[in-house]
């Protein structure tokens, strides 16, 4: 049986196990974290424009839409883009797809994917996919499941049935992360890593949820009945706020009788720690998977990674060493499950590196702090091309900026210039400005910020076409 399949992306995860790198402002779906496609991108090239695939819904956090919507519109320009108001784990998010698709046509079969794994093998990925899609076209849900290549204790586990004819099982059990000596025998057992990957048609799940959760079922329709669009992106209304956070691995898959799984031939990894990023990673001949400028004497089966500086690593083994411009993590490769806990601990400290980027992106481009000092601050500035920030003013600084690159368009106070590289402009306190690209080529310069109070909400926003305040 033929289906045509919605892919139905989740992308709003944190991240905090992948710290430093991965942060609550930038979550791991959102980096290119193994090639030049981030994460949510090579997860939306994985089914766009293939047989049996239509245009994928995305739904991801609104804290970032600026960003998701960049990235998204890079490999998916026909993508549906959905934000969460609030979060509220799987479950919410899975039940908003399908409420979202239902409106559209109750038969739409949903292949609900997590946007941060990584696969290998597409051509088989996208076969288990059509394969569970077709076993559910009317009703029940499909699971993919992974044949485990070690007893990892980060995944959830699938006890299959006999198999039928078209190589569809019955679930017949979810073990969630047991210990090693249990994941080893499981294995032997014939279960199956759990990928997170469902299939089911829309109106389907809403009737099963209806009889578990008929509160949050109702609640979702309203906040799809008063969804609204907001610079091509939808948001859900108020009501979404109202669900309980829970997964829908708990919610739903460990209560339903209804579900099967496929068992699937192509490799994967959720990439849940850096230890499975080494996994999975290229290694030099000493096991070591490095990235940037990193140099080796000695040292045996590490994860080195460097942003911004010449990290050496001199006869240490089965460690992770990860480099950015504000934070440096080293630890035991094998206690990569603990890193989660030492960003809590860097949040209780009130540490805004356990949750903030330098680098803080905006929907014309970026900025990133440079030097910080009593009353000054200096940044760096990147505006992509077309791109305008908004008209606005500061009441305690002023700033000066040097265009080191491209062509600036400044205004201050109704007065237009134009400045190229190497010429500057400043703008006192007070002065209703605005800087924009005319041109082709991103603008970056650099601001001087000088004043009594130098932080991100002395801004009062007189126009802005991204609808800020």
């Amino acid at each position: 049986m033929t289906v045509q399949i919605r892919p139905a992306i989740l992308s709003g995860g944190t991240g905090t196990r992948l710290w430093p790198v991965s942060r609550e402002g930038m979550a791991k779906q959102l980096l290119p974290l193994t090639e030049d496609l981030t994460m949510l991108q090579k997860t939306l090239t994985r089914v766009v424009g293939h047989e049996g695939f239509g245009a994928p819904m995305v739904v991801g956090s609104h804290a970032v839409r600026f960003t998701l919507k960049e990235q998204v519109e890079k490999v998916a320009p026909d993508a549906t883009i959905v934000l969460e108001p609030a979060r509220r784990d799987t479950m919410p998010a899975v039940l908003l797809a399908a409420t979202i698709a239902a409106a559209e046509d109750e038969d739409t079969v949903l292949a609900v994917m997590p946007s941060d794994h990584i696969v290998t093998g597409e051509d088989e990925f996208r076969a288990a996919v059509r394969t569970a899609a077709a076993s559910v076209a009317r009703s029940g849900i499909a699971v993919i499941g992974v044949r485990p290549t070690e007893p990892a204790t980060g995944y959830g586990y699938i006890r299959p049935g006999a198999a039928s004819s078209n190589g569809v099982s019955k679930v017949e059990r979810f073990v969630e992360k047991p210990d090693a000596a249990t994941a080893a025998k499981l294995i032997a057992e014939g279960c199956l890593w759990n990928a997170g990957l469902f299939c089911f048609r829309a109106g389907w799940l809403i009737e099963a949820m209806a009889k578990l959760f008929p509160e949050d079922v109702s609640r979702m329709a309203e906040a799809v009945r008063r969804m609204r669009q907001d610079l091509g992106m939808f948001i859900p209304g108020d009501a979404f706020a109202e669900m309980r956070a829970i997964s829908f691995d708990h919610a739903f898959m460990e209560k339903t009788r209804e579900a099967q799984v496929v068992a699937a031939d192509f490799s994967w990894s959720d990439v849940g720690d850096w230890n499975a990023l080494w996994k999975v990673a290229a290694k030099d001949k000493d096991g070591n998977a490095t990235k940037g400028d990193v140099v080796t004497v000695g040292a045996r089966n590490n994860l080195i990674r460097s942003e911004t500086r010449t990290v050496c690593a001199l006869g240490v083994d089965d460690l992770t060493i990860v480099e950015t411009a504000d934070a440096v993590l080293v630890a035991p490769r094998e206690r990569a499950q603990d890193v989660k806990g030492l960003v809590d601990v860097l949040k209780a400290s009130g540490r805004p590196v356990a949750t903030e980027h330098l680098r803080n992106h905006r929907p014309w481009g970026w900025y990133q702090t440079m030097d910080l000092g009593e009353r000054f601050r200096v940044k760096r500035i990147v505006v992509k091309p077309g791109a305008k920030l908004s008209l606005q003013r500061h009441h305690h600084r002023a700033e000066h900026w040097v265009v080191v690159r491209g062509t600036a368009e400044v205004t201050v106070d109704g007065v237009v210039k134009i400045l190229h590289e190497n010429e500057n402009a400043y703008i006192p306190i007070g002065s209703v400005h605005r800087l924009a690209n005319p041109g082709r080529i991103p603008i970056e310069l650099i601001e001087v910020q000088t004043g009594t109070y130098l932080e991100e909400d002395d801004i009062e926003r007189i126009e802005d076409e991204f609808g800020r305040t």
